[in-house]
């Protein structure tokens, strides 16, 4: 069983159900699943509407039911006003289908980027230490304030609304908190913790399909250089002068023409 061709030959129906049945009641056979993070999705994509799903899966060629589901990573009511986009949490059920997804998707109307989840560790929301452990089981002699450090519940600091007051109680720096995503701390951390993954600097999830063996700076050198702005506007230099390009009729129709002086009186 620890070949992929026995993987695909578990999944299918007639041989799960009775390999489940002989493992107990309890039992299930379910195909493992992979965290996207799909970049800048247009918020009039409603990702709880299955049939929004559906029709992205349709246009990628991907499995019904692939994208098991999907959730903004930020709360709607966290946004800011006259926000357009968001990050969406994809949840693809499959190896190939994650790969499939990972190339780039149309959502509403839009080409997005699609990365794999970074998974973060974990943040004791009392200690606020990274030490893989949570709140109901820190050992902590007292709580820690997540915006100022101080020694007092989150929930009752004072200076929670001037992110100017914002000190670091895992880097114990001023100017950010300890949710704060661009904190040193964390970036050594989530650093460290991808770096250790087998499958890291791989932009695809590593099969045999030698296109996943890609990594990124490879990628990265694969790509075509940005556009300058010269490129960008070209174009336009180019049509205006096609459009006012003299013909050959235009040009003998000037010069057969008797001169004219420009100024009528100073005609003899």
């Amino acid at each position: 069983m620890s070949s992929i061709e026995a993987a695909r030959w578990l999944l299918k129906p007639t041989v799960a159900k009775p390999f489940a049945r002989k493992m107990g009641m309890a039992a299930q056979v379910v195909e493992r699943t992979y965290r996207l993070v799909a970049e800048r999705v247009p918020v009039s994509f409603d990702p709880r509407d299955a049939a929004a799903l559906r029709a992205v899966e349709a246009a990628h060629t991907l499995k019904t039911g692939a994208l098991g589901r999907a959730e903004w990573i930020k709360p709607m009511e966290r946004r800011f006003p006259g926000q357009r986009t968001a990050h969406l949490m994809l949840t693809v059920t499959g190896i190939e289908q994650a790969n499939i997804a990972l190339k780039g998707l149309f959502i509403a109307g839009r080409r997005i980027l699609v990365r794999r989840d970074i998974d973060e560790p974990k943040r004791c929301a009392r200690c606020q230490a990274y030490g893989g452990h949570f709140a109901r089981d820190c050992k902590a002699p007292h709580d820690v304030c997540a915006n100022c450090a101080a020694g007092h519940p989150t929930s009752q600091c004072q200076v929670a609304a001037d992110p100017y007051k914002y000190r670091c109680a895992n880097c114990e720096e001023d100017g950010h908190a300890a949710w704060d995503r661009a904190c040193p701390a964390l970036r050594t951390r989530v650093s460290a913790q991808v770096n250790r993954k087998a499958d890291s600097g791989f932009r695809f999830f590593v099969t045999n399909a030698p296109d996943t063996w890609v990594s990124d700076e490879e990628e990265l050198a694969r790509a075509p250089p940005p556009p300058t702005v010269w490129s960008q506007v070209r174009h336009r230099f180019d049509k205006a002068d096609r459009d006012h390009r003299p013909t050959q009729a235009r040009l003998d129709e000037f010069l057969d023409a008797p001169r004219q002086p420009a100024n009528p009186d100073l005609r003899q």
